[in-house]
């Protein structure tokens, strides 16, 4: 008979300790992989990811947008319909392109709020309007823009942010 054997209890622990170390080991690695993942899936909604084309000038043809001689409807969101809190801001024109430029005049602007921790800030030469934080809103603003630099910004999130220029 072999010295553990006398002391079962003791041959019993390390059994128990080699077991948990076993059912432990899968999980050292799919922690760090679970956790690797879930970030990289959410990765594009984090604040640091959250400029819009409209901003950027980037080189797809809807970056380029511009409206037409003034006039017209113009849709701000923020947020998306299937994530309201995911942190996006956008302007777009009555064909849903980014808004990049526009013509001096006046505009309807229709604002879809559609989160509780996100607002839309609209502010330019002659133009301060704003969505209150707090509230899921829709807002309706008649609006008159002149030549010069225009931004839409989440206030919480200012990295939440895009602008248009005015000819």
């Amino acid at each position: 008979m072999s010295q553990l054997d006398k002391f079962p209890t003791v041959n019993q622990s390390i059994a128990r300790g080699i077991d948990r170390r076993r059912v432990m080991r899968p999980l050292t690695l799919a922690v760090p992989v679970a956790l690797l993942s879930l970030l990289t899936a959410c990765g594009s909604s984090t604040p640091e990811d959250t400029t819009t084309t409209a901003a950027g000038g980037g080189s797809s043809p809807a970056a380029s947008a511009s409206a037409g001689d003034g006039g017209g409807v113009l849709t701000g969101v923020v947020g998306t319909e299937g994530d309201p809190d995911a942190f996006k801001i956008t302007l777009v024109d009555s064909t849903g392109a980014p808004v990049t430029t526009l013509k001096a005049g006046d505009y309807e602007v229709k604002i879809k709020d559609l989160s509780k921790i996100h607002n839309f800030a609209l502010s330019g030469s002659g133009v301060d309007e704003k969505t209150s934080v707090p509230e899921i809103a829709e807002a309706t603003w008649k609006i008159t823009v002149v030549a010069g630099t225009y931004t839409y910004v989440c206030s919480p999130h200012p990295k939440m942010t895009g602008s248009f220029t005015v000819t």
